[in-house]
C-alpha cells in the first residue's frame, strides 16, 4: 500500500473496529458475510458442476426467476472464475464488509452480481453472475476510496480488474457483465452513501 493508503487506514481504524463489534452482534466474528458468500460460492459451484438438474428444478418452481437471479450471483461459471472470485470477495469484499453494515454488503454483492448476469445473458451468455458480483464489490470499494480521496486504493481495485480483462480473453458478454457488475455497485455504494 502507498502512504495516502496506510493514513486512511490508521485514522479509520477505530471506526472499523466498532463497526466490526457491531457487526459481531450478528454473525459472531470476523468477516463472516464474506466467509458466507464464498462458501455459497463453492457449494453453487460444485452442485452446477455434478448435479445441474437441481438447479433446473428448483427454479422451475414458484419463484423460479428470483431464485434464479439469486443463484446466478452466487454461480462462478467455471474453476477459474472461483478462483478470481473467491480472491476478490477475500481482499476486496472483507474491506467493504468491514466499512458497511452486512446488509448493506449484501445489497452490493447480490444487486452487482445480478445485473452482471443480466447484462451477459441479454447478450446471448447465460446467467452466470458470482465472478460478476465481485467486480461489484470492486466497484463499491472504487466508490468508497474515491469518497474518502484515497487514489492508491482505488487504482490499485482498477488495476485488478484490468488483469482480470485480460485474464476474460476480451469476450464481449463478460465484458459486459463486468463493467455493468462493476458500475452498479459503484452506484450501489454511492446511493447508500457508504
Amino acid at each position: 500500500m502507498d502512504r495516502e493508503t496506510r493514513k486512511y487506514w490508521q485514522a479509520q481504524r477505530k471506526q472499523m473496529l466498532a463497526r466490526d463489534r457491531r457487526q459481531r452482534r450478528y454473525f459472531g466474528q470476523d468477516m463472516m458475510v464474506t466467509k458466507i458468500l464464498i462458501a455459497l460460492m463453492i457449494v453453487a459451484f460444485i452442485v452446477e458442476r455434478f448435479v445441474p438438474g437441481v438447479i433446473a428444478l428448483a427454479t422451475s418452481g414458484p419463484g423460479g426467476i428470483v431464485l434464479t437471479l439469486l443463484i446466478s450471483a452466487l454461480s462462478p461459471g467455471s474453476f477459474i472464475g472461483l478462483l478470481f472470485a473467491g480472491f476478490f470477495l477475500w481482499i476486496i469484499g472483507s474491506q467493504i464488509e468491514g466499512l458497511t453494515q452486512w446488509w448493506q454488503y449484501l445489497i452490493i454483492f447480490f444487486g452487482s452480481g445480478i445485473v452482471g448476469g443480466l447484462a451477459t445473458s441479454l447478450i446471448g451468455a447465460g446467467l452466470t453472475g458470482g465472478t460478476f458480483a465481485s467486480f461489484g464489490l470492486a466497484g463499491a470499494y472504487v466508490a468508497v476510496m474515491a469518497s474518502r480521496r484515497v487514489g492508491g486504493a482505488a487504482q490499485w481495485a482498477i488495476l485488478l480488474l484490468a488483469i482480470n480483462v485480460v485474464l476474460s480473453g476480451f469476450q464481449a458478454a463478460t465484458l459486459a457483465g463486468m463493467l455493468a457488475a462493476f458500475f452498479a455497485g459503484l452506484l450501489i455504494a454511492r446511493a447508500m452513501k457508504v
